[in-house]
């Protein structure tokens, strides 16, 4: 008995309790955790006859599916790795994950054989290639269990999972099942889960909040999960009444997009629990939407390299540190660290570093930005400035990458996006730095207004003279249809600054 082997244990201690509903193939369909094991032994078997053994890597290029979560359930089974593909991807990117974790058996979906065509072109490794859809239905066997089962130990690495890191770059971290298991046990613990709960899945499995923040925790205390192919406001609406969900994760572009949903309105949530926002700060007035249904809204901070639930904020302190990430949950440790390598005290910002045994154990192939990011004593550096208040309560400030140095200034992004947020007209705003020829970096910003408003960046400059310093009110302002996001909803900061400075330096020449 592998004691790692979720889908057995689950299956053992409650095999007609409903796991999965997955909407993903166009159809409502329920799976109980005996399906689900079913499910990963008849895939265990298949991964067998490939000849995959411990190490080897097992690649999906897939939307979120059944089929997906127990090829997980079977790698786990057969002591390999998973090794999420984003569909996302261009196919040049695509091309070097495959070439970076060389799996053996990569499984896609129908529409992505053309971006994954394309990839193979470029790429020197040669998996064996075989459709997910073709592993539909198996779970209605049980056929003989005809694998070799692989000891594993918590040490062992149980998926890669692309990031952009701490050190930017494209780059796998390595996931141990020690972090899978010890943050899906704090999470259990830090917001109660139970049985009883059941929870909507909006992230990508190619992305650590499509398995660490919700799925796994569900999975080990045996709740379900309700599976979409992927993220849209109105669905989402549906899915949480219909399906009477009790805990609703998502990112704040989400939840903005939910908000304006013609199904907002009218919706009751009256099964939810919580609403707990993840990967990036909602700004107050999309909190208060939510609170002004009667629903508990809160904000939540984590990364791939550490957690991803790092933090809780106590239902009795949600109002009153509406803009906290919360305090450290259980098997955490934090510090914040200031640029002169002191420990911040109240008030004073650092970068957060995270110690336990909710962490990493380095990137994939990737020595020296692994010891670039995990200390000699165990602190793994997040990338991201923090300050802590008097009660013990986290804020986050900002990337560190994303920190703009204006004439020896520092400009925090979300300081300058809250105070242009605040314009009547503006829809969302994303602020970044630019090179300038003289103050090194300036601030820029792409502003989306709303429908029906037309504003001018010399009516934002004009407006912003009263809120905030002049250092900080941006330079350079561009009007768009759309605010690019990244494969999970957030705003993508590397884009905007990757395109807009070279907008720029054009002016220059």
């Amino acid at each position: 008995m592998n004691f790692l082997d979720l889908a057995e244990g689950a299956a053992r201690l409650d095999p007609d309790k409903l796991a999965v509903i997955d909407y993903s193939w166009g159809l409502r369909e329920s799976y109980t955790y005996l399906d689900i094991e079913r499910l990963s032994n008849n895939i265990a078997s298949i991964l067998e006859k490939l000849g995959i053994s411990k190490g080897d890597r097992v690649s999906v290029l897939s939307y979120n599916n059944v089929e997906y979560l127990s090829i997980y359930m079977a790698t786990i089974k057969k002591g390999a790795i998973l090794a999420p593909l984003s569909w996302r991807a261009s196919p040049k990117e695509l091309a070097f994950m495959i070439d970076d974790v060389e799996p053996k058996v990569l499984f896609y979906h129908r529409e992505f054989e053309d971006l994954l065509k394309k990839a193979l072109e470029m790429s020197s490794s040669k998996p064996k290639v075989m459709d997910i859809e073709e592993l539909r239905g198996l779970h209605k066997e049980e056929l003989e269990k005809s694998y070799q089962k692989d000891l594993l130990s918590e040490e062992d690495v149980s998926m890669l999972l692309y990031t952009g890191g701490t050190t930017g770059g494209l780059k796998a971290a390595m996931i141990p099942y020690r972090q899978v298991i010890w943050n899906a046990i704090n999470t259990v613990i830090s917001w109660g889960l139970t049985p009883n709960d059941v929870a909507p899945n909006f992230f990508p499995f190619f992305h650590t909040g499509g398995w660490h923040v919700i799925t796994i925790p569900l999975y080990i205390v045996r709740g379900t999960v309700v599976l979409v192919k992927k993220f849209d406001p109105d669905e989402a609406i549906e899915v949480i009444e219909r399906e009477k969900c009790t805990v609703v994760i998502a990112v704040p572009t989400m939840f903005q997009m939910m908000s304006k949903s013609p199904k907002f309105k009218d919706a009751k949530f009256s099964s939810v629990r919580f609403f707990k926002s993840g990967g990036g700060m909602s700004p107050y007035e999309l909190v208060k939407i939510y609170w002004d249904k009667g629903a508990k809204y809160f904000q939540g901070y984590g990364l791939t390299e550490a957690g991803p639930n790092l933090l809780y904020t106590p239902e009795s302190t949600m109002k009153e540190k509406a803009m906290s990430v919360g305090k450290p949950g259980l098997f955490v440790q934090l510090k914040i660290v200031k640029e002169d390598g002191t420990e911040a005290k109240p008030g004073e910002i650092g970068e957060l570093y995270v110690k336990g045994p909710i962490t990493f154990v380095g990137y994939w192939k990737r020595p020296k930005e692994t010891t670039d990011t995990i200390t000699p004593d165990g602190w793994v550096k997040t990338g991201d400035l923090f300050t802590i208040d008097g009660d013990g309560y986290f804020y986050f400030v900002e990337r560190r990458k994303f920190m703009i140095k204006t004439g020896g200034e520092n400009v925090y992004p979300s300081e300058v996006e809250e105070a242009i947020r605040s314009h009547p007209g503006v829809d969302e705003v994303a602020v970044f730095g630019v090179p300038d020829p003289k103050w090194v970096e300036a601030v820029a910003a792409v502003i989306k207004p709303k429908p029906g408003w037309r504003i001018t960046p010399e009516e934002i400059k004009t407006y912003l003279r009263d809120r905030i310093a002049g250092y900080k009110i941006p330079k350079h302002i561009w009007i768009v249809d759309e605010v690019p996001k990244t494969a999970v909803g957030k705003i993508d900061y590397a884009y905007l600054k990757r395109t807009y400075s070279e907008i720029v330096n054009k002016e220059f020449l």
